[in-house]
């Protein structure tokens, strides 16, 4: 039986090399979205036929064209938004507006864009899902509870995944039962702009999400789903 094609954004480290790498091994179809031209071509050369590199800026709308011509016609069976960059700033003092609009364009438009490219090809899928991956720290429920009072995170981070999971909610009620809109917390993940208390290895994370993929357990929630624990209010 062939297996869905599947869209991975965010391929170059952390959880999006790990999922790339783990649907590409599983037999998957797999196209990675990546914005650096040399990391890019060194992947290329390394590559089993099912897996495609797209070398794509998810922060410019020419991105969506981009996809769109990389893709064609076939149907996408999952889409995996994982794209993402952190902020710096935590103090008013210190943030300026430029890092909000940064990881804005990132977190929240780098979703809209990858989703507005592919909307044809999922809706030709059986059942579609897109995995935008957000935050615990995009709780606003949470933050304003003062659950998080003892992790210092950015403005910016924090703005950024709120934004995005009203986006999924927009994306809900738009397509309804076509295609599902999960949110999901990957888990406190060691990488690059992980928090003091990360716990969890990329690769572990990896074969939740492809567990929760193929065993179909994947549902549309009120909150953002955090793998095997909890949903997590927006």
């Amino acid at each position: 039986m062939k297996k869905e094609n599947v869209i991975i954004t965010g391929i170059n480290r952390g959880l999006g090399k790990e999922l790339f790498q783990l649907f590409i091994s599983e037999g998957y179809t797999v196209y990675g979205i990546l914005r650096n031209t040399l990391e890019a071509e060194n992947l290329k050369d390394k590559l089993p036929k099912n897996g495609k590199i797209i070398l794509a800026d998810l922060s410019l709308d020419e991105s969506i064209t981009t996809i769109q011509k990389a893709i064609g016609e076939q149907p996408v069976g999952l889409l995996i938004n994982n794209a993402g960059i952190g902020g710096l700033s935590y103090l008013i003092e210190e943030i300026e507006s430029n890092e909000i609009n940064k990881l804005f364009n990132i977190h929240c438009l780098g979703v809209f864009r990858t989703v507005k490219a592919v909307k044809a090809n999922l809706l030709k899928a059986k059942e579609p899902i897109v995995l935008n991956l957000n935050s615990r720290l995009g709780s606003m429920t949470r933050q304003s509870s003062g659950t998080y009072n003892d992790i210092t995170v950015s403005y910016s981070y924090r703005i950024a995944k709120a934004a995005q999971n009203m986006l999924t909610l927009c994306l809900r009620k738009e397509f309804k039962e076509n295609i599902k809109f999960i949110s999901i917390h990957p888990g406190k993940m060691k990488t690059d702009i992980a928090q003091i208390d990360a716990d969890i290895e990329p690769k572990v994370t990896a074969k939740k999400v492809l567990k929760y993929f193929e065993n179909k357990t994947f549902k549309e929630e009120n909150g953002i789903i955090e793998l095997d624990k909890q949903v997590i209010e927006w």
